[in-house]
């Protein structure tokens, strides 16, 4: 269970912030978590803290702001940073569908009581556990380029870094948005390795981050960056769901 938890809540009217802000440290101190909750009243002043602070585990951003929108900040953090939870205030939900784009945990509809912010906390102390299980590797590998081989490395790689992963003779190359690294595993090693509610196989050669996927083909996983990965015939059905089930989630 978690110790510690570091909240920033984004939005233009007071009001509506202490309310927020209200029903998370009730939640939080009937649990007995450590809490810190800071408040900014737009998405630029945001920014200016993140710039120098990134240590945050959950971000509440109302959508409706002048200026810098709930939406575009939540798609500036996203740039740099895939892990933080991001939850959506917002009175009306027009906006579900671009929630897909920026990973959204959780969407808060006005007006908020404890029940709904109580749900949304539960998620996000899933999340944190879950992370928390599956953090960091250090693994040796090769780092490929596009001319062959580089030399031999040793990283630190977060599984929800990894794009896909492709088996390679006996090893494994594991790619990330900018890199590839070859280890000497077998795609099998990885496929218990890897957490099973992100991962999954659409071919016996390959294992795919739900999370990048573009769109689900008969033939194919299409990623965020267009990358066509091959899909075998019998495991669409297996994936086509939890692409679907993801994103029902949120």
């Amino acid at each position: 269970m978690m110790e510690s938890l570091n909240i920033a809540v984004v939005e233009d009217e007071r009001v509506h912030a202490a309310i927020i802000v209200r029903l998370l440290e009730t939640w939080l101190k009937e649990r007995e978590i450590q809490f810190h909750i800071q408040e900014f009243p737009d998405g630029e002043a945001f920014l200016f803290e993140w710039e120098q602070n990134q240590a945050w585990n959950a971000l509440f951003f109302d959508i409706q702001m002048p200026g810098l929108n709930g939406m575009e900040l939540a798609r500036r953090i996203r740039k740099e940073n895939r892990r933080v939870a991001i939850v959506f205030v917002t009175g009306i939900t027009d906006y579900l569908q671009e929630g897909y784009e920026v990973e959204a945990l959780h969407y808060l509809i006005k007006p908020i009581d404890g029940e709904k912010v109580g749900n949304c906390m539960e998620r996000i102390v899933e999340k944190y556990n879950r992370d928390e299980k599956h953090s960091a590797m250090l693994i040796e590998a090769q780092e490929m380029e596009a001319g062959g081989e580089s030399g031999h490395v040793t990283i630190r790689l977060r599984p929800e870094d990894i794009v896909y992963a492709e088996a390679f003779a006996h090893n494994t190359e594991l790619h990330t948005r900018d890199k590839c690294y070859r280890v000497r595993e077998g795609i099998s090693v990885w496929r218990k390795r890897l957490p099973q509610e992100a991962f999954i196989s659409c071919h016996r050669s390959y294992l795919v981050n739900l999370k990048y996927v573009a769109r689900v083909e008969k033939e194919a996983v299409v990623l965020d960056n267009g990358k066509a990965v091959p899909m075998s015939r019998r495991s669409y059905k297996a994936v086509n769901q939890a692409f679907i089930q993801l994103y029902r989630r949120i």
